[in-house]
């Protein structure tokens, strides 16, 4: 049955709905501006807390401060009170030394080093294009003076000895030198080092076997270009296998990342960002082919950040196998703006995904094949030289050994045991 009602009632049920609907606007705006007033509040109370405690230290404090240096502490205090672990106050100073990393550049005498157990300073390592390499300082040589200064003489002994080794562009430092030759006895030379800006290392390769090792110890502007090459390298040498050493990677930038994955994935998605108030794709790859071949990844506890993507992508798009101890589960993107005057502030802003795995910050990349380093076995990697036994090493090219050889083998295993049974 069919109901008419009146044009009255009608007006009426409209104005009532209006008026609700007038009501819940109301409510709601209200409640958005009283939340905007109140953090106004805050932020001019605690304003006010600061200009009164830097009003009385100034007026009542007894020593003398440096004023960049409490800026500084004020805007790493700020930093500090979001509780986000992966966020930094960059002064300007710091800012431009991280930027000089990220394009993949450094300024320096080109070696690395440690204590050498009588005090001296033991050189680890020797850069590309450095001052050093061009001397043809090798890894294993002892630097027993700086600057015609013993080091032990030093107040600071080693400590403050290696100071003088990092310095600014064009400075000169003489090093004295102590190198065993292949009598074991000790030889003593000296050396005029200047310190220059050259390109950073970041990917090193070897052919074992058939198999080509890369090793990659960061994610920077040069590593894109070092890592096709070394790939291309490993490929004309012969390699029927890939295996990818991460393990220590932890920083990176987004862009390179992005770039040694097109190498090798083909074309895909290969990571999403979730942002405060939107989610887009972070890393795409547009390369219409794919590198065909078995591949593995290794990775351990300190791999994180964009090294934990690398492995992940490599797993979801290309099938390689993951190989080590449970990663970082650094799964948060960071941003770094820069700010007046020249410092940068580093924070959090997306969390990361890839395609199958989905997000890992705070658990981790799982490997697909766990391999511990033995309890007390300390294990150096230098580039292509290797000290101690590497067991993960060892499991990743077992698990990329060709289908064909390992049919070989269990073929060759499968008759052994025939000729043991006749």
């Amino acid at each position: 049955m069919n109901r008419k009602i009146s044009l009255g009632i009608a007006i009426g049920i409209a104005a009532l709905a209006a008026a609700i609907t007038f009501i819940v606007t109301y409510n709601y705006a209200m409640s958005v501006f009283n939340a905007t007033v109140k953090s106004v509040t805050e932020k001019e109370e605690s304003y006010t807390k600061l200009a009164e405690m830097d009003q009385y230290v100034r007026a009542n404090y007894v020593n003398e401060f440096d004023e960049a240096h409490l800026m500084n502490c004020i805007m790493e205090g700020y930093i500090s009170g979001l509780g986000d672990e992966y966020a930094e106050y960059f002064s300007p100073e710091e800012y431009t030394a991280l930027l000089s990393a990220e394009e993949g550049v450094t300024v320096g005498l080109g070696i690395t080093y440690e204590k050498e157990a009588s005090g001296y300073i033991k050189i680890l390592s020797v850069n590309e294009g450095s001052s050093a390499a061009e001397l043809k300082l090798v890894p294993g040589d002892i630097i027993t003076a700086v600057n015609n200064t013993d080091v032990i003489a030093f107040d600071g002994g080693y400590d403050e000895a290696v100071t003088l080794l990092e310095c600014a562009e064009g400075t000169k430092v003489k090093l004295h030198i102590k190198r065993a030759n292949i009598e074991g006895v000790s030889e003593f030379f000296a050396v005029d080092l200047v310190s220059r800006k050259m390109e950073m290392v970041s990917v090193s390769s070897v052919l074992m076997n058939d198999v080509g090792y890369i090793k990659i110890s960061t994610f920077n502007g040069r590593t894109p270009d070092q890592f096709k090459n070394a790939v291309n390298s490993m490929l004309e040498q012969g390699a029927r296998s890939l295996v990818f050493d991460i393990r220590e990677n932890s920083s990176g930038v987004m862009g390179s990342l992005e770039s040694c994955l097109d190498y090798i994935i083909g074309d895909c998605d290969a990571v999403t960002a979730k942002f405060k108030d939107r989610e887009e794709v972070v890393v795409r790859t547009t390369e219409a082919d794919k590198i065909s071949m078995p591949m593995a990844v290794i990775i351990n506890g300190n791999t994180a950040s964009a090294a934990e993507l690398f492995a992940l992508a490599l797993r979801d798009e290309a099938g390689a196998h993951i190989v080590g101890v449970q990663s970082k589960g650094n799964g948060i993107m960071q941003y770094t703006h820069k700010l007046s005057g020249g410092a940068a502030v580093k924070v959090s802003v997306a969390v990361l995904s890839t395609s199958v795995t989905g997000e890992f910050d705070g658990v981790g990349v799982k490997p697909d094949f766990e391999a511990v380093i033995p309890d007390g076995e300390v294990l150096v990697l230098d580039h292509n030289a290797f000290y101690g036994q590497d067991t993960q090493l060892e499991k990743a090219l077992e698990v990329v050994k060709p289908v064909q050889e390992l049919s070989d083998e269990t073929e060759a295993a499968v008759a052994q045991e025939n000729i043991g049974e006749s």
